[in-house]
Parts: C-alpha cells; structure tokens; sequence
C-alpha cells in the first residue's frame, strides 16, 4: 500500500471524503423517480386530471428490478441516503481514475525498461 504522501491532492481530498461519507452517513444505492398517479377515491381531483405527486426508488434486488413507493414521510431521508449514494459513487470513480493512471504509467515504464534492456543486449554483441 502506497503512504497517503504519495498520491495526488485531488486523489487523498477524495480518499478522505470518501472515508467519512462511508463512515457516518447511510446511503441507498438506486435513484429517485419522480411520478403521477390516481389514488381511486371516488370524486377525487385526481380522477379529473390533477394527478398526486409521488416518489419512488429505483434499485436492483438480486437480479430483479424494483419501484419502491417512497412514502412523504421518508421523501427528505431517502433523498438524502441517495444523494450520499451518487456521491459516494463520483469519488469511487475519481480515485479509480487516477488508479488506472497510475497502472498505465507503471505499463509505460516497464515497455521502456524493456526496450532498453534489449538496446544494450544488441549492442553488446
């Protein structure tokens, strides 16, 4: 494991916000759907075209996909875990793009090292 020291500003900003947002914060991995539907009371304004707002999150269970209705009470805690979620999420990705530059660097070096090493076996004979 490399020390912290090593790594770019950017990638420790990231690790270590990374670090606390796993670490005291809940998150949902799924996303928020915003919807319109008929509640089916009779005389409702929604029978005449108002429709109720509602929200739903999106996830995968296993191998299925699902629509769970979110109700109000649990709209601002649920927003908020995906919220952290996503967040979580972009800061894998940034740390994981400046590992995989660091891979192509290493890659490009060791193709460097090798050209070199057979430039002086050739040279040698």
């Amino acid at each position: 494991m490399r020390h912290r020291g090593q790594f770019s500003r950017s990638e420790r900003v990231a690790r270590s916000r990374l670090a606390k947002l796993v670490h005291n914060e809940s998150f949902l991995c799924g996303s928020l759907v915003s919807l319109r539907r008929v509640c089916g009371k009779e005389g409702c304004k929604c029978t005449q075209g108002e429709l109720h707002p509602g929200l739903c999150l999106a996830l995968r269970v296993g191998d299925k996909r699902k629509m769970l209705y979110v109700p109000q009470a649990w709209e601002a805690t649920v927003r908020r875990w995906v919220s952290s979620y996503q967040e979580a999420w972009g800061l894998m990705e940034k740390i994981s793009q400046s590992c995989l530059e660091r891979f192509l660097k290493g890659k490009r070096e060791i193709r460097v090292a090798k050209k070199q090493k057979a430039g002086e076996r050739g040279k040698g004979r």
